[in-house]
């Protein structure tokens, strides 16, 4: 799919894993970025020694009323 942030679209690929138990799906996974590619730290902060470029990104979605997977 498409991520935007800071007005900056990239195609990503996000694996996710879905779980249901007593009607609750869980929606969970984990993906990286580079922050400096979605203009995420500017000027003084594009110094990866400071703070380096890639991010991990982790989620966990848990959403209920939806039928069995």
């Amino acid at each position: 799919g498409k991520l935007t942030i800071k007005g900056n679209t990239k195609d990503v690929e996000i694996p996710v894993a879905l779980a249901q138990t007593n009607g609750v799906t869980t929606a969970t996974g984990q993906f990286a970025i580079k922050r400096l590619v979605f203009k995420i730290g500017e000027g003084e902060w594009t110094d990866t020694s400071m703070v380096a470029d890639d991010v991990q990104v982790k989620f966990k979605l848990a959403v209920s009323g939806m039928g069995k997977l």
